[in-house]
């Protein structure tokens, strides 16, 4: 008849019921660090044990927490699951809050031509100042001073001293700065492109170097055309295609885009030659027999090679008018197929095929030559065989 009670449980309900009502009103809650685990850190709240995700520690990476481990500090709960006792906090939202706070009362506070206290966080060379009259200076930002390189260290163009060429860009009376610019006196490389080449005219350059989407090309005026990958080759998949090339090759291409105001030329390789499947559509009409080799053969059907590399697709269930479950039992790679031609997809750029229509097809002529003989009475073989030698004139 005695009643038990226990202070622990009590607490970790009480604890449970305060990180409830955090998440839900997406308060805070004071949690201090204990150690480190994987992926992470573990912080205790009350008696709860919480998850601290290691990107979530700061606004910026933190690889050690020994400066906040031991102090109370403050959580935002993230995940919340009672069942089975998991907490994850971020001590990261709460900070961005802070300093969104911080930052929106110090933008009320700022007015023009206040004066106020900073500490220099680095420096950069943000360009050249150039005197253009005793007294007088212009900045050359860093980003006006050459067209094809838009963070070039100033320092390996000009020099103390230098006398240099510069163009008025603006003139701000009020805050006395005048812009200047460099790259404005000389001519506009990408202007000159355009102005030299239209799409289709075929150049030539070395490869300066090679992406995981295309292939930069070195053009006069020391400009870049970029040869997609999916401009590489018109059969082979452009990240296969791309492994034949180098940096330091020197290719040809066909200029297939000019945009001088976005400073891009887009260039094609495969435009060099003629589409095949364009070729092969001209060749062959649909419904036309056609003669290819069989490249891959799985279950479900196979990919047969065709007249210039094309490739086509037979599924399994057009092999034969009788079903076929896997291909792999009536093809093999390297065999020689003909098959009928019933469709084209463009997009992928398969040619669609079929044995069985091919078939069907033979069927259908063979009934019609029959019905032919029969309404003129030549239905033996010797009779057949007669007209096809011509023995019946």
């Amino acid at each position: 008849g005695e009643t038990r009670f226990s202070k622990e449980k009590a607490e970790r309900i009480r604890t449970w019921d305060r990180l409830t009502k955090a998440f839900e009103g997406k308060e805070t809650v004071i949690g201090i660090i204990t150690g480190k685990v994987k992926g992470g850190f573990t912080v205790d709240i009350g008696n709860v044990r919480a998850f601290l995700p290691g990107s979530l520690v700061d606004v910026r990476p933190v690889r050690d927490t020994a400066y906040l481990e031991g102090k109370p500090l403050e959580f935002k709960v993230i995940k919340l699951d009672r069942l089975r006792n998991n907490v994850v906090v971020s001590r990261r939202e709460v900070l961005e809050a802070e300093y969104s706070a911080e930052r929106d009362m110090l933008l009320e506070k700022l007015q023009e031509g206040a004066i106020l206290r900073g500490v220099v966080k680095n420096l950069v060379e943000y360009g050249a100042f150039v005197e253009i009259e005793p007294g007088v200076e212009g900045l050359v930002h860093v980003s006006e001073m050459d067209w094809t390189n838009k963070n070039v260290n100033p320092g390996k163009l000009v020099h103390l001293g230098d006398e240099v060429e510069v163009m008025i860009l603006d003139i701000d009376e009020e805050r006395r700065r005048i812009s200047l610019g460099m790259k404005q006196c000389v001519p506009n490389p990408w202007e000159e492109f355009s102005q030299n080449f239209q799409k289709g005219d075929k150049v030539k350059g070395q490869i300066k170097s090679i992406t995981d989407f295309g292939i930069f090309i070195g053009l006069d005026g020391g400009i870049d055309g970029l040869v997609h990958l999916s401009d590489l080759d018109w059969n082979e998949p452009g990240e296969t295609a791309v492994r034949r090339y180098s940096k330091g090759q020197e290719l040809e291409a066909t200029v297939l885009a000019i945009d001088g105001s976005r400073e891009r030329i887009s260039l094609g390789i495969k435009q060099m030659g003629q589409d095949p499947l364009t070729m092969f559509l001209a060749d062959n009409q649909k419904g036309q027999m056609v003669k290819g080799t069989v490249k891959e053969v799985d279950a479900k059907g196979a990919v047969i090679t065709l007249a210039g590399g094309v490739e086509g697709y037979i599924k399994a269930g057009d092999l034969a008018r009788d079903r076929v479950d896997d291909a792999t039992k009536v093809l093999s790679v390297g065999q020689e197929l003909e098959s009928r031609f019933i469709g084209v997809d463009r997009k992928n750029r398969i040619v669609t095929l079929s044995v069985r229509a091919k078939e069907i097809q033979e069927e259908e002529e063979a009934v019609a030559e029959y019905s032919r003989n029969a309404s003129t009475g030549k239905t033996s073989l010797g009779d057949l065989l007669k007209e096809q030698i011509g023995g019946n004139d």
